[in-house]
């Protein structure tokens, strides 16, 4: 039987498009329904995904036995209860980023998971299902750039928008429907690789959170972190300085990554990663494929196998920017 999915909640579209686009072409993962409580933004969907079920009711695709996992893209502060309805139903559950507003919110949705024997994970852990972060973190571990001494990202964008092509007001800039704002919106992918590639736990965090050009925003605009990772292996720390934004103009946004090591550095260059060590530039092409990959996700989950992430993951890596946020309080 396909692993059927179901959308609930389109709030965050940047990821629901992904899922739904991804999920109507597979046959292996197929696209059950979607569920939305805006009229218009369901009668977009029955126009571009008209094979599937179109509903305000999540009761309508929780009920359905070709259902298998629901995709929570629904707001931050509606997702705990979501989830644990999806979970009560006896489905896998994927949620929105960050999964809750507070740790106790999502504690109560992990003890729902292992009552109901699901499966429970946030989708920035899905980046490991990839053949790109697998990658990564196989060039880290066999030692690719010597021991990882400090790892750098920076994500420079504009706002968040309600809806593709329309701005103003986004459930990303309520401080009541989510704990964070710019850095959170991109530092918590950050946070999940740097955890799963370097195989430690954030042990201290401390930053700058701030306001530098939408000064009247309930949430920040700019964020830098610096945390840092204590390996699994006893071995040294690794430093982590993340940097993001929603203070980009139109077209000035960027994308950075880099990690360094005792013998060199690793850097994404498109597609691919890029080893400098020894004076040389070796370059690693990866195949593309998509982010989500939930056919790999459904693979895993139906042969009774344990997928590289999951709640405890979703929890590790919310407490991570939590203690960012308490450590650099808005001026």
């Amino acid at each position: 039987m396909p692993f059927g999915i179901a959308v609930i909640g389109l709030d965050h579209w940047y990821t629901a498009f992904g899922v739904l686009d991804q999920a109507a072409q597979s046959a292996e993962a197929p696209l059950v329904g979607i569920c939305d409580a805006d009229p218009g933004r369901r009668e977009e969907m029955q126009v571009k995904y008209p094979g599937s079920v179109v509903t305000e009711d999540p009761s309508v695709l929780l009920g359905r036995e070709d259902v298998t996992l629901v995709a929570i893209c629904a707001p931050t502060d509606a997702a705990p209860a979501l989830a644990k309805q999806a979970l009560a139903a006896g489905k896998h559950v994927l949620s929105v980023k960050p999964p809750a507003r507070t740790l106790a919110e999502l504690d109560g949705v992990i003890a729902q998971a292992e009552q109901a024997g699901r499966f429970y994970g946030s989708f920035e852990g899905m980046q490991r299902l990839t053949g790109r972060v697998q990658f990564l973190r196989q060039l880290v571990q066999e030692g690719a750039v010597g021991q990882p001494v400090t790892y750098h990202q920076v994500a420079h964008g504009g706002l968040p928008q309600p809806w593709p092509g329309r701005q103003g007001p986004s459930w990303w800039l309520d401080a009541e429907r989510v704990p964070g704002g710019a850095w959170l919106d991109h530092a918590i992918y950050a946070v999940d690789l740097a955890r799963w590639v370097f195989d430690g736990e954030i042990d201290h965090a401390t930053g700058f959170i701030e306001n530098r050009v939408h000064k009247n925003l309930a949430l920040e605009d700019y964020g830098v972190a610096l945390l840092r990772l204590a390996p699994r292996s006893g071995g040294a720390n690794v430093t982590l300085l993340f940097e993001d934004t929603w203070t980009a103009g139109q077209g000035g946004g960027m994308h950075r990554q880099m990690i360094v090591g005792t013998a060199g550095s690793l850097r994404p260059d498109g597609n691919d990663w890029v080893v400098t060590a020894g004076g040389a530039e070796t370059r690693h092409p990866i195949p593309a494929g998509p982010f989500f990959d939930l056919a790999a996700l459904a693979a895993l989950l139906q042969k009774g196998e344990t997928p590289p992430f999951g709640p405890a993951d979703a929890r590790a890596n919310l407490a991570a920017c939590l203690q960012v946020y308490a450590a650099a309080p808005r001026p």
